[in-house]
This record gives structure tokens, sequence and C-alpha cells, in this order.
């Protein structure tokens, strides 16, 4: 399987703050209260996602009220 990757578009993000919660592994907040990637705590802007951890990601994708979190193509 090809490796996926994935990134906030922070232009449409909410500041929800639902993927920081449920999935922290990947996403944080940033210090304007929004979502950005990340991996071990450092902000990435391309978020390259293992299988193991691909339907999470999109289970985040899927739940997100701004559409923002996107993979790349």
């Amino acid at each position: 399987m090809a490796t996926k990757i994935a990134y906030v578009e922070k232009d449409d993000c909410t500041s929800c703050n639902m993927c920081a919660d449920n999935l922290p592994k990947y996403f944080q907040m940033d210090d304007d209260d929004l979502s950005e990637t990340h991996v071990n705590g450092e902000q990435i802007n391309n978020a390259e996602i293992p299988d193991e951890d691909v339907k999470a990601v999109q289970d985040v994708m899927d739940e997100c009220p701004g559409e923002c979190i996107l993979w790349k193509k």
C-alpha cells in the first residue's frame, strides 16, 4: 500500500478541537487554535500516516465539521 499523507487546510478549520482530542498522535491545535498535523510533537505540513493508523485518521476526517483534514494526492 502506498504511503498516505494527511494535511490540514487551516482556512477551513472550525477550531472544534475534535481531531486533537480524538487523535493527538497526529493532530494538535496551533497558537491560533487551528488544527495542524504533527509527528512526535513536531508540527509538519504533511504527516505520513502508517498503514495501521490510516483508518483512525480517516475516521477523524469523516467527523471533521470543517472538512479540513485531507489526504494529499
